[in-house]
């Protein structure tokens, strides 16, 4: 092949090179020309975004000259016990387009490696190796302290030691790698041992601080913009790909500049969160626990540096995130964590003197509660919820305090103050009509009659319970997957009390199909506490049959 001088070829946008059979033999050309002229990866994946139209982690991979079968073997290469194919840079590539293939902290670091480029120059992330490029132009990286050459500290399990890190003059870079490397401890199961969500939010308070205490050294932006990518593509890409590019910039933008919060800023947070609200409500928990957790992070990190007029608001969002959290990790019968949300979410909800969210976040509390079998306690917050509900004009809610009061005393067996408490959650839906939908949006008679069903089916009315749960079929929104599947399910126990086997067991088998598009982990607890009802007739056709479906739905 012809070295790239004058002379040798047509001239491409300011390039003299040989005419190329192809664009992979253009950009191939492209790469070695500049890297001749002394240029860096990063000046180069530069060029080919422009003039390709491409995303960073394409054009990376274009300034190497390789295809992604080619990107893949060097991958391959270095890290032989992690073999990846072109499907997988495929996939991250076209990441947060491609559903459930985003790629880990952990990849964008590895890629970074590869291309040998800043983490942030591919989307933001974990590391920074710019550093090993040989080019002239790459500047070289010192790590200093106030009073001499210092070692860097290994980023810890124990959170605690972060704090020493800001005592190190470190450079942009580093400090964007060791940021990266706490923030992954910040998801749950992350690599750092912090196993609880006190412990994450203890890291990420540590981070806050750590970013504060560098703010006039570093590219602050740039650890900020990683930030909002781990909030925005967290979990699952259809959740973003609706919301407006404008809204995500604005985020970003206050992100760097506290000052810059504004009614939008809220808005386009609290619309990510009511897309994982609806989300949850067809899909379950798992598909958008992240996204939520990462949207907490952002508002937590923002509600520092609040302008005074747009603290309430933003402390409400964050708390209606927290009170999300805890509805998924109780949904996931991850107690605990619930609790703590919860717990987090009240006292926020108090701060904002935001009366339905506080009313709202008890019914939450005592609804797990009850759950868990402490059914007094349930009733403890759902009358406090009925008390800061009567404060609010929210018809809705009144009616939802009253329903989570119903559930709380039949569990406890007070037959006669539960169909006190169904009868007033009754009376006050029918008085809020078609009013302005709020935090209990998702309550509606379709509901309300499967709580009746619940609550029958604890006070061992077989009848009415049956009767309840075939009415809630009929006007329960098909678009609440989980709510269908519970009362199918509730109403197949109802059947199974009643010995008609062959119903109770078609219609478990039916809710056990819904179940498998919904990762609630109540709903597969009440399946297979349904299942254990049916032991009598274990031996039985209808019951083998069910346990056929249910094993292929992965729920044996």
């Amino acid at each position: 092949m012809l070295p790239f001088t004058a002379g040798n070829g047509p001239t491409r946008k300011g390039y003299l090179m040989t005419e190329p059979r192809s664009q992979k033999q253009e950009r191939e050309q492209l790469g070695r020309a500049l890297r001749s002229q002394g240029k860096s990866w990063v000046e180069i994946a530069e060029v080919c975004r422009q003039r390709y139209r491409v995303n960073a982690r394409i054009a990376f991979r274009y300034a190497h000259g390789w295809s992604q079968r080619q990107a893949a073997e060097a991958w391959n290469t270095r890290w032989p016990d992690e073999l990846k194919t072109l499907k997988n840079f495929s996939y991250w590539e076209l990441s947060p387009s491609s559903t459930g293939h985003a790629p880990s902290l952990a990849t964008f670091d590895k890629l970074a490696q590869l291309y040998e480029c800043s983490v942030a120059d591919l989307l933001s992330d974990l590391g920074s190796y710019g550093h090993r490029d040989k080019a002239p132009s790459t500047k070289a990286v010192v790590l200093r302290h106030s009073d001499g050459p210092a070692a860097i500290p290994a980023m810890p399990g124990d959170t605690s030691t972060i704090a020493s890190l800001a005592g190190l003059l470190l450079p942009d870079d580093m400090v964007l790698h060791l940021i990266m490397q706490h923030l992954g401890s910040l998801a749950p199961g992350g690599q750092d041992g912090l196993a609880t969500p006190r412990e994450r939010d203890h890291a990420l308070d540590q981070l806050v601080g750590l970013l504060t205490s560098w703010a006039h050294t570093m590219k602050r932006r740039e650890v900020l913009r990683i930030i909002a990518w781990a909030a925005t593509s967290a979990a699952s890409a259809p959740l973003v790909q609706g919301t407006d590019v404008e809204g995500q910039e604005r985020v970003i933008s206050a992100l760097d500049h506290p000052r810059r919060i504004d009614c939008q800023t809220i808005e386009h947070i609290e619309e990510v969160l009511w897309r994982c609200q609806r989300q949850d409500d067809a899909l379950g928990p798992q598909a958008v626990l992240d996204t939520v957790l990462a949207q907490r992070n952002l508002l937590r990190v923002l509600v520092h540096d609040c302008p005074a007029s747009l603290r309430p608001r933003l402390l409400a969002a964050l708390a209606n995130a927290s009170r999300h959290a805890g509805w998924l990790s109780f949904d996931l019968n991850a107690f605990d964590s619930a609790w703590y949300y919860y717990e987090d979410a009240r006292s926020l909800a108090h701060e904002a003197e935001n009366t339905e969210l506080g009313a709202f976040v008890l019914c939450n509390m005592s609804h797990l509660a009850t759950w868990q079998g402490k059914a007094r306690i349930g009733i403890d917050h759902a009358v406090a919820a009925g008390e800061w509900a009567r404060r609010t004009d929210d018809g809705m809610l009144h009616a939802y305090a009253a329903d989570v009061a119903a559930r709380a005393y039949a569990a406890d067996g007070q037959g006669d103050a539960a169909s006190v408490a169904l009868d007033a959650a009754e009376t006050a839906l029918a008085a809020a009509g078609d009013g302005p939908a709020g935090y209990v949006y998702f309550y509606d008679e379709g509901l309300h009659t499967m709580t009746r069903c619940s609550c029958y089916l604890k006070l061992h009315d077989t009848q009415r319970a049956a009767d309840y749960s075939r009415r809630s079929l009929q006007t329960l929104d098909p678009s609440y997957t989980r709510n269908v599947a519970l009362t199918t399910a509730n109403l197949g126990v109802a059947y199974t009390q009643s010995s008609e086997i062959d119903e109770a067991t078609r219609l478990l088998g039916d809710a056990g199909e819904m179940a498998a598009r919904n990762s609630s982990a109540r709903l597969t607890q009440t399946l297979r506490q349904a299942r254990a009802g049916l032991q009598p007739w274990q031996r039985t056709a209808p019951v083998r049959t069910l346990d056929d479906r249910l094993a292929s739905y992965g729920l044996a």
